[in-house]
């Protein structure tokens, strides 16, 4: 039987990133574990971590799965842990991914389920034991989708796990253009669209897709804080780091913009990999200026970009159902697995 071995570093210029690539490129992983994300994170994390843990999992010297983890200080920021009665620990945790991750899988090129189920458990095992070794609390996974094998295997090994909240996504293979996409809408749906962009038009509103730079991006955090603070949670997206880590990203990341006249109504990142494009945050203050909703207008823009990029997902993100099923997304229900560490 092949030897599984697991090398665990402190920081990603420790890590094989040529091997670390190849795996999470070869398991389409999302961008969220790509070496500018991680890197990127690592200099400016939004939400600060006490250490960061990469997990490299290799099959007789070759590497075969990867799990990056954060040692937080605030292991369940938006209460979902413990609303879905999950343990959590009064010290830190050590988690995987970061709760700006709503996909949290190990990406692996284990072909067969039985070498995978091997490599997944000593994943978790190699997890636990880390997090001991670093004096947290708990450790796990949060925000995994729940047909993903790795709970199965949470499960064997006695670790509670829950569903948590939901994650959207929008299927666009073989969408030719917007139109076409509009009409796979409802009816109600689609006629609020159209006329919501026929309005903005009337309005000279404009909008804008480009690279991020610093200034702008000061913009669309500030309007990311305003929709996040009706949730409790605009504390997530301090400025500085937001600038920093999006900056750091480099052509993983795109601005988009609605303007009218000088001011921006509403702004968004977007972040991109070979296969998807992420609605990843944004906001706007208004509900509807001109009888049109930028925020409506806001999402057209970011669905017809993913469309023109020939990507062949829209990535949602969690909550704010109703907008997310007008738009024709599908819910994915998302899982944590967390387990005590005895210290």
């Amino acid at each position: 039987m092949s030897t599984i071995d697991i090398h665990v570093a402190a920081a990603f210029r420790e890590v094989d990133a040529e091997a670390w690539t190849d795996v999470t490129t070869r398991s389409a992983a999302p961008v969220q574990y790509a070496p500018a994300y991680l890197r990127s994170y690592e200099a400016a994390p939004l939400s600060p971590f006490l250490e960061v843990r990469y997990l490299t999992a290799a099959q007789d010297g070759r590497a075969t799965a990867v799990l990056p983890c954060y040692l937080q200080e605030r292991p369940d920021p938006y209460g979902a842990l413990r609303s879905a009665g999950l343990p959590v620990g009064d010290g830190p945790a050590l988690l995987g991914h970061n709760w700006y991750c709503y996909d949290t899988r190990v990406p692996m090129l284990a072909g067969t389920p039985a070498l995978r189920d091997r490599v997944l458990h000593r994943m978790l095992d190699t997890l636990a034991d880390t997090a001991r070794a670093d004096g947290a609390s708990t450790a796990g996974l949060v925000n995994v989708t729940e047909d993903d094998p790795v709970l199965q295997v949470a499960r064997d090994k006695g670790w509670p796990t829950a569903p948590m909240v939901t994650r959207f996504q929008l299927p666009i293979a073989g969408v030719a253009d917007y139109e076409g996409y509009l009409e796979r809408l409802g009816a109600r749906t689609r006629g609020t669209i159209r006329r919501y962009l026929r309005r903005a038009a009337d309005a000279g509103a404009t909008t804008v897709v480009e690279p991020p730079t610093p200034d702008v991006l000061k913009t669309v955090c500030q309007l990311t804080r305003l929709t996040a603070a009706k949730h409790g949670s605009d504390d997530m997206y301090p400025e500085g780091p937001f600038v920093d880590f999006v900056m750091g990203l480099g052509d993983r990341a795109l601005v988009v913009r609605v303007d009218q006249g000088p001011e921006t109504l509403a702004g968004a990142v977007v972040l991109l990999d070979d296969e998807r494009l992420h609605m990843w945050v944004g906001g706007t203050p208004y509900a509807t200026v001109d009888s049109y909703s930028p925020n409506y207008l806001l999402w057209a823009t970011e669905i017809r970009t993913a469309i023109d990029l020939g990507k062949v997902l829209v990535e949602g993100g969690r909550a704010n159902q109703p907008m997310k099923r007008r738009h024709g997304m599908n819910p994915l229900p998302l899982w944590a697995c967390v387990t005590p560490v005895a210290r």
